[in-house]
């Protein structure tokens, strides 16, 4: 039986306000394939805007990773227009486009933003290796001379960000139409997540080992909590926002609007016992409440049929930061719980993995990118060898 599976998903980010401006800019985004099938579509963004927006002009085309060879750009239409209006608040599919794709294929996307064109939500990525993005001012349907265009001046916020990012304007998802059995594997949490050094990890190996057989999302927002909505720090842009709503609230929608993922990994506690703290909230959780929270959403899992492992949560900071010490009591008893859990099909224990042998309460200085928190390429691989260790084992089933 036919069914659509996300070839490439990420969520879209309420900033709160508008992160970046389009005018007479073509935005290319190329999203990494591993499925076969003979349709696909995708899915536009206007989520947290008050305005509806107009997109002039959209194709996709694909781009085979072994012999190089390009497809002819196909149309992509909404309710059988080309120019593509999305009303406020909005993610509606485009209409199906005929195309035959194998897991060889990586998806293009183009689209041409002729108007003065705010967004509030884009998508973001650190690691830009399962999706890239770059924007050239002029209509690519119109010519192949486009101008070069700074971040700078579309989206200064993301510019300005001290890591780097790409970002996607207008778009969400790509989903293939496949006859094939896949297993649809959700990636669910924080910054961790979000960035991709880890999803991008274990992405490119699944789809190594498994062609045409699995697809990989990121659900990840970075400073997200699973267990409170985002802070509102005064001064903050966007107050807050972008760190989203609890991740016991969102499961569901960033991860099961549109497909139902068959294994879901959780990695989200880091913000949770950090940010309650760090801007003076009346109210600090403690590892149980964040527990909680962690069972809450694995029984959201279970109940449209997933599959669950839990990761604990890796050392961070160790620059003395006033918050660590309290923090750190708080990551140790949360951790000390999910390895005691037997909600979830397994435990992942990223602790372990990235922990200082010298000091277990500092992550290794070279997993991560210079501020004790985030892993770099390096802790990525690391930490998706031991997910494919323990979820799919090269001397087991398969996928």
């Amino acid at each position: 039986m036919s069914k659509w599976i996300p070839a490439w998903r990420s969520v879209p980010i309420d900033y709160n306000y508008e992160v970046a401006t389009f005018e007479n800019i073509t935005q290319n985004c190329l999203m990494i394939n591993n499925l076969r099938g003979e349709q696909m579509r995708i899915r536009f963004n206007n989520l947290y805007s008050n305005s509806p927006i107009a997109i002039d002009y959209v194709t996709v085309s694909l781009s085979n990773r072994v012999t190089g060879r390009r497809s002819t750009r196909q149309t992509v239409t909404l309710d059988g227009e080309e120019t593509i209006w999305l009303c406020a608040n909005s993610q509606p599919y485009s209409d199906p486009v005929p195309m035959e794709i194998t897991p060889e294929d990586d998806i293009l996307v183009s689209m041409y933003f002729r108007r003065k064109t705010a967004f509030r939500s884009v998508c973001v990525t650190s690691a830009a290796l399962s999706w890239q993005s770059t924007h050239l001012t002029g209509n690519f349907h119109e010519t192949d001379a486009l101008g070069y265009t700074f971040k700078s001046q579309l989206a200064p916020t993301l510019a300005s960000d001290p890591y780097p990012n790409q970002f996607a304007a207008g778009i969400c998802e790509v989903a293939v139409l496949t006859d094939d059995d896949v297993r649809l594997i959700a990636m669910f949490g924080d910054s961790i997540t979000h960035m991709s050094y880890f999803s991008d990890s274990l992405l490119t190996e699944l789809y190594r080992r498994f062609p045409g057989k699995c697809s990989v999302i990121n659900g990840g927002i970075s400073g997200n909590r699973i267990q409170k909505s985002h802070p509102c720090p005064q001064g903050f842009p966007g107050e807050g926002h972008q760190f989203g709503i609890a991740g016991k609230n969102r499961f569901l929608r960033d991860l099961y609007d549109g497909a139902s993922p068959d294994v879901v990994l959780i990695l989200e506690g880091v913000n949770d016992c950090t940010h309650s703290i760090v801007f003076g909230e009346p109210e600090i959780p403690t590892a149980q409440d964040i527990y909680e929270a962690l069972a809450e959403v694995i029984g959201q899992a279970h109940g449209q049929g997933s599959k669950v492992w839990v990761c604990t949560i890796p050392p961070f900071g160790g620059f003395g930061e006033f918050w660590r010490p309290q923090a750190e009591v708080l990551r140790c008893r949360y951790n000390e719980l999910i390895r005691s859990d037997s909600l979830a099909e397994g435990i992942v224990d990223l602790d372990a993995v990235l922990r200082d042998a010298d000091d277990s309460h500092r992550m290794q200085a070279s997993m991560h990118l210079g501020d004790g928190v985030h892993p770099n390429w390096h802790g990525g691989v690391k930490m998706a060898r031991v997910v494919l260790e323990k979820l799919f084992p090269l001397d087991g089933p398969g996928i």
